[in-house]
């Protein structure tokens, strides 16, 4: 029996992010495993992904894969509202921002300055070192947020325009088939 709609409370008392017009929260870089630094600003390139970032030597990568983006408030709310336990979730750029499937759906582009990312369909679950840093309750809260197409596991991209990212920076949405930014 699936029990995980009582998560659906905490879920439900999230503060709620902008769809359309967001904000660069945090930065993060993971040199090597279970590093973290928290740059102002990094370089990005398609070939690259960010650099500095671990995923250019994953065996595992995949263009898909190379940008990760989480919202701001979940985080905050599995990490105790600690600043200190952001950066260890290993989301490359941490956004208060609605991640959703309705708001951003697979081929968003989303421009921070003069970067492009594109939204891609694989998916962002818990893994073994979520569950490590944040606890099997966080783990099941955004697996059910991402089973309701809230996407608070996060969601990953691709580099689409290289430049530099910089903390503080707007994130403007495109979706699929909208002639402008909004």
């Amino acid at each position: 029996m699936d029990l995980s709609f009582r998560h659906d409370f905490w879920l439900s008392r999230l503060p709620r992010s902008p769809a359309t017009l967001g904000r660069l929260e945090l930065l993060v870089l993971r040199p090597r495993k279970g590093e973290r630094a928290e740059p102002a600003e990094v370089e990005v390139s398609v070939e690259r992904g960010i650099h500095g970032d671990r995923w250019e030597f994953d065996t595992h990568k995949r263009s898909g894969n190379q940008v990760s983006l989480m919202n701001v408030h979940v985080l905050r709310a599995i990490a105790s509202d600690d600043p200190a336990r952001l950066a260890p979730a290993g989301d490359n750029l941490v956004v208060d921002l609605d991640l959703s499937e309705k708001n951003m759906p697979v081929g968003s582009l989303l421009t921070i300055g003069d970067v492009v990312l594109e939204v891609t369909p694989d998916p962002h679950r818990p893994c073994a070192s979520f569950v490590e840093r944040y606890g099997a309750l966080a783990a099941k809260r955004v697996a059910r947020g991402n089973r309701t197409g809230r996407r608070t596991r996060g969601v990953l991209a691709r580099v689409v325009v290289p430049g530099i990212l910089r903390v503080g920076a707007s994130v403007h949405v495109k979706r699929p088939g909208s002639a402008c930014l909004a």
